[in-house]
């Protein structure tokens, strides 16, 4: 028997048991269009927060008070940085400016405080920061009035969900004034919305001048102290030496080994490399979990082809009687099953492209790889094959004799 002829064949014994096959497609379509949808969702995601990434700058270098072990062990949320034991003092920062690759230093406190407008208050991130420098380590942009600069005394810029969201139904504008911990600010500038996984924060934070938040929060906050330290690097500058001569600075002024480090030092590249790695694991995840459902496809098709074993007994028998081998039947029953995989696997992935375009009107990100519905096709083909080959096998090894007597 011919190649062609067992294609013939198992088309022809599929479209006379649609009803029995289709069933069977039917878990396949589920288990393919899970995979797909899922692994372009998750891809989706990862592309979209990468393009997030390299809208940071990769000259930025940020200092923690906390230490590496404890940093990788989970995030930190703005304003938790007074949990940890770690200080970052006035200290680092001198030793900071011996380091060659280093531009600009700023320091930053980053706090919860009581803010009151009108008749309104609430509890909203502070950061107090340091004009003419904090804005070269953020990508800041104003959608009113101006920035922080040096000479400012009781002045603060807000974000844009401050300004519009946080004291709803009120709208706090330019010159209006709010009272951070019993102290009175005037508002000079509104930040642009950033609508943004990593600029977020700058949405509901208040920036002021950073002596004046060692003044707010001098109860809870060291005279020489301070919660983050950022700093831009010169042009062409090495990211990972400076990061080196960072280290070896600070240890020094702290008189600590590498083991008995209190700080964290964090480049974009850590960054980048820290969120690639959890993306990745998510869509491992995704992937794991619809594959369950091919899994119970498969099982569907093994399930199937063996009952078509025994509705096709006399078949069988009458396929030997005429000639057909073993091999040979043992090739089309694995091929119907590999067909039904492939069957299921094309309408699967044509389905999966069609949930997720229709997502994407949604707002949900999506990764159209090409190559994604292709592998979901020749995986369920590979799969039909796996889950049918007992029941071929089965099939095979039939006496002609006894399957032309089977009732």
């Amino acid at each position: 028997m011919r190649f062609i002829d067992i294609i013939y064949y198992s088309l022809n014994n599929i479209q006379h048991s649609q009803g029995r096959s289709w069933l069977t497609i039917l878990g396949i379509i589920i288990g393919i269009c899970a995979v797909v949808s899922l692994l372009s969702i998750g891809q989706g995601f990862s592309d979209s927060i990468n393009a997030e990434l390299k809208k940071l700058s990769f000259d930025v270098i940020y200092i923690l008070p906390i230490s590496e072990e404890r940093l990788s062990s989970g995030s930190i949320s703005a304003g938790a940085l007074s949990l940890f034991s770690g200080k970052l003092t006035d200290n680092d920062v001198e030793r900071l400016k011996r380091v060659p690759q280093i531009a600009d230093i700023s320091r930053i406190i980053e706090r919860r405080a009581s803010v009151t407008f009108k008749d309104k208050t609430i509890t909203a991130l502070i950061n107090g920061i340091e004009p003419g420098v904090f804005e070269k380590t953020t990508n800041i942009g104003l959608a009113e009035g101006r920035f922080l600069l040096e000479s400012d005394r009781r002045v603060a810029v807000i974000g844009n969900s401050v300004s519009e969201e946080l004291f709803k139904p009120k709208q706090v504008d330019v010159g209006s004034f709010l009272e951070i911990n019993g102290v009175k600010f005037r508002v000079i500038g509104i930040i642009q919305k950033s609508g943004s996984t990593f600029g977020a924060e700058l949405d509901n934070a208040i920036l002021i001048p950073f002596e004046e938040a060692r003044e707010i929060f001098k109860e809870i906050v060291g005279p020489n102290e301070m919660d983050v330290i950022a700093v831009t690097l010169k042009s062409g500058e090495s990211a990972d030496l400076a990061e080196e001569a960072i280290k070896a600075e600070l240890d020094a002024g702290r008189k600590v080994k590498p083991s008995e480090r209190d700080y964290s030092v964090i480049t974009p590249k850590t960054i980048l490399n820290s969120v690639n790695q959890v993306l990745g694991l998510v869509t491992l995840f995704l992937g794991a979990i619809a594959a369950i459902s091919l899994l119970v496809g498969g099982i569907s098709i093994m399930n199937n082809m063996f009952t078509a074993v025994l509705q096709r007994t006399r078949e069988i028998g009458t396929l030997k009687a005429i000639g057909a081998t073993d091999s040979e039947i043992l090739k089309i029953f694995i091929f119907e099953a590999g067909l039904i995989g492939a069957v299921g696997g094309m309408v699967g992935a044509l389905l999966s492209l069609v949930l997720v375009y229709i997502g994407t009107f949604f707002g949900l990100p999506a990764s159209f790889d090409p190559l994604l519905p292709v592998f979901g096709i020749l995986f369920a083909f590979f799969v039909g094959i796996i889950s049918g080959f007992l029941p071929a096998l089965r099939a095979s090894r039939l006496s002609p004799i006894e399957a032309l007597r089977y009732e």
